[in-house]
Formats: structure tokens, sequence, C-alpha cells
């Protein structure tokens, strides 16, 4: 009998993340939900409650959160000892957590650019590492990196003030292109991708009308994992499958 697959989500309080554990619990994965602060995340919890007659939404054992602080190495450190309490693989990992906020050459400090670091590039690669073990236990386990186009070099076009933000999405693409060479060998695939300018309280920051659905770059993403090969392991892609430019 196939054992169900495990993903684990980070950054599921809300928006993306909590759209692509959603979709992962529908397409019939386990789902073990990361979030900063798990209080937040009542609509998941209510996913992995008892299910309750009537509801046709609840899926208990199906959906685990935990606690995921990836802005310093204790926290994702804690995190990942979390999930392997939960799990002895882990088929696939999506590493949506992430910040944003605008800054510009006369904002720039170093706590702030600490800080966007360590959440959008450090925590994940740190996280990757604590799970490698169970990710390579997976036999063919998947990574995705979602990054974005603002840590692409080829398409700056503009001053638009996000200096830390950028800089710290281009290092998770060299993170996800370097991983991907690293983790070959444990047989683990390993892509960065760009999900379009999210309508979430985080995409909304950067403008008043982001135009792309959550849920629908949730649906991208497991159809995306799905073909996912060794040829495409190592690249930059939109959340509908096209190649993205570094």
């Amino acid at each position: 009998m196939t054992p169900t697959p495990v993903a684990v989500v980070t950054g599921c309080d809300y928006g993306l993340g909590a759209e692509t554990a959603r979709e992962g619990v529908a397409r019939g994965w386990r789902v073990l939900a990361g979030c900063l602060k798990p209080g937040r995340a009542a609509a998941l919890r209510a996913l992995a409650a008892p299910h309750r007659q009537g509801s046709g939404r609840a899926h208990p054992g199906r959906l685990a959160v935990f606690g995921l602080d990836q802005s310093t190495e204790r926290g994702v450190r804690a995190g990942a000892a979390a999930i392997r309490k939960l799990t002895k693989r882990v088929d696939l990992l999506v590493n949506v957590a992430g910040i944003y906020f605008e800054d510009g050459l006369d904002r720039v400090n170093f706590k702030d650019f600490q800080r966007m670091f360590a959440v959008n590039a450090f925590g994940p690669a740190v996280l990757v590492r604590a799970l490698r073990p169970l990710l390579k236990a997976a036999q063919g386990a998947k990574i995705v990196n979602v990054t974005s186009e603002s840590g692409s070099l080829a398409t700056v076009n503009s001053a638009r003030p996000i200096l830390a933000y950028a800089a710290s999405k281009a290092a998770a693409n060299m993170l996800s292109r370097k991983q991907a060479f690293e983790l070959k060998a444990d047989g683990v695939k390993v892509i960065a991708l760009h999900p379009g300018w999210m309508n979430t309280p985080m995409g909304r920051l950067g403008g008043p009308n982001p135009s792309q659905d959550p849920a629908a770059t949730a649906r991208d993403i497991f159809t995306l994992v799905e073909r996912l090969d060794a040829g495409m392991s190592g690249g930059f892609f939109w959340h509908h499958g096209k190649p993205f430019p570094w």
C-alpha cells in the first residue's frame, strides 16, 4: 500500500502558505503546516479538527499545525524538532514564509537587512539542512522555495525602494540552485518559484491592486510539483511552470 505523501508548508498563518496547506489536504496529502503564530491559523486548525456532521470540510489526521519562527536558528530548529515528532519522512517542502517592507538607499540599515535575510533566506536554508534526513528518507522528495521576481537580476528595471527584500530573494534564488546540486545525491529536486503578485496582506504592502489569487497559485504549485523532474531541478519558474529569468 502506497503511504500518504507528507508535505511541510511554511508561512501558513494566512495567505499563500495557508492556501497551499489547504490545497495539499484537498489533494490527499498529509500536510504539516508551520505558522509563526499558530493561534492565528484558526481556519487551518478547523480543517485538522474531528469531522463535524454535515461540514464535509474537516480532515482529522491529515493536517497538523505547528509553530515555526524562521527569524532565528533556534526557532527553525524547534520547528524541525516538531516536524520530526510528526513524521519520519518529508516528500515535499514548500518554503513560503517571508516578510516584506520598503527601504531604499536613504533608509537601509544593518538591523533591517539582517531581519529580512534571516526570514527570507537564512531560515529556509537552515530548515532544509535540519530536514535533510527526512527528505532523503522520502526517496524522491521535492523542495519548492517561494522567492520572487524581485530576486531576478535580469528583470530589475526600476529604482523601487526594496533593497533588502530584493537582495534577500536573490539570495534565496541562489540557495535554491545550490541546494539542487548538493541534494541531487539524496534524490531531492529543488526549484525556486515566483508566485505572482499575491492578493494577500503582504502582497498589498507593495501596492493597491495585486492581481494573483493565492488559492490559484497554490493549485499551480501542486500541479508543477507533479511534473517536477530532474531536468527542472535547479531552475527558477513562474507558478504556472514557465521558466523565469535569473
